[in-house]
């Protein structure tokens, strides 16, 4: 079967959150978010998911999450095109990401380390990057 990212909709909201639960992401924000949430699904059920929160002209990659029976299938790779592809569409600068343990997999996909100083003060000022993420999380951008 081939997967592909399309929109998330309303009634994906409890499986992405219980996806990013087992996953141990944070879940806070994302219902407020799911209206620029992508999620692939498989015979119906959500399997993966990821989001783009807009701050003002740059934005921040949320919640890539991918159920551990279907990674190694490319899903993440796929929601991370459809993030950027949003972005383009909304003209933004550049987006940026935290993560503790996906960097090389962000890397590969065409983000780059950077300082969180170098941080544009509306993503300073975002949820994840002020509480949800631990300091010591790796700081990525792709220019857009």
């Amino acid at each position: 079967m081939e997967h592909r990212a399309e929109p998330s909709r309303a009634h994906d909201l409890p499986r992405v959150l219980a996806l990013l639960h087992d996953a141990e992401l944070p879940e806070h924000g994302v219902a407020d978010l799911f209206r620029n949430f992508f999620v692939v699904q498989d015979d119906a059920t959500v399997v993966a998911a990821a989001g783009l929160e807009v701050l003002g002209e740059d934005g921040l990659l949320r919640s890539v999450v991918v159920d551990p029976a279907f990674r190694g299938q490319g899903l993440g790779g796929l929601l991370v095109g459809a993030a950027l592809d949003l972005a383009r569409q909304q003209e933004l600068r550049a987006v940026y990401l935290l993560t503790t343990t996906a960097r090389a997999f962000f890397v590969k996909h065409g983000f780059a380390s950077c300082s969180r100083e170098e941080a544009p003060p509306a993503v300073r000022e975002s949820w994840e990057f002020r509480e949800g993420c631990p300091t010591t999380s790796a700081f990525l951008k792709r220019a857009l």
